[in-house]
């Protein structure tokens, strides 16, 4: 099994595409954890929250690969919670782990990454927070990515072009 995931700033098509893909090769796909677990905790989310996040977003990884598709389509990944705790809450202290990795586990890298460019406007959602530092995040991401090694495609322009070479780059590395 491949893992394919999709990752970036908020607002940059993530979801969108990774239904959008999962749709044209039927194939299932890990929606974004978070957005269901925040959405649905009454609260604002604090540090700690981080936790059962990584272990639900991980679970929810876990389930879909266990259905053995020949690609595991991931709308977020362990990068996404890395920089998310880091931009809000900063380092952990004390040489303390972060608090994503509590539940995720350590970073395994994905087969591939489309790195989402933050080049269209901003989309309101009521989970969204950080509208005017897309840019930076995105430079958090890349470089995330390439410390870790890792393989990946940036994606830029409307959410049917970033579709279409998504498409056109999974035929490159896979049998689809």
């Amino acid at each position: 099994m491949i893992k394919i995931v999709f990752t970036g700033p908020e607002s940059t098509g993530k979801t969108a595409l990774t239904e959008a893909l999962a749709q044209a090769l039927h194939l299932p796909w890990a929606p974004e954890f978070a957005r269901y677990y925040v959405a649905h905790l009454g609260r604002p989310y604090e540090r700690t929250d981080l936790r059962a996040i990584g272990r639900g977003q991980l679970a929810w990884e876990r389930w879909l690969a266990q259905q053995n598709p020949p690609l595991l389509l991931c709308d977020t990944d362990w990068t996404v919670l890395q920089v998310w705790e880091h931009y809000r809450y900063g380092e952990p202290t004390n040489g303390g782990n972060w608090h994503w990795q509590k539940g995720y586990g350590p970073p395994q890298r994905a087969d591939f990454y489309f790195l989402c460019a933050p080049d269209f406007p901003w989309q309101p959602d009521p989970l969204r927070e950080h509208p005017e530092a897309r840019e930076e995040l995105f430079i958090w991401y890349e470089r995330l990515l390439v410390t870790h090694g890792a393989t990946y495609e940036t994606l830029y322009g409307p959410i049917e072009e970033r579709l279409a070479r998504a498409l056109q780059r999974l035929r490159q590395i896979t049998t689809f």
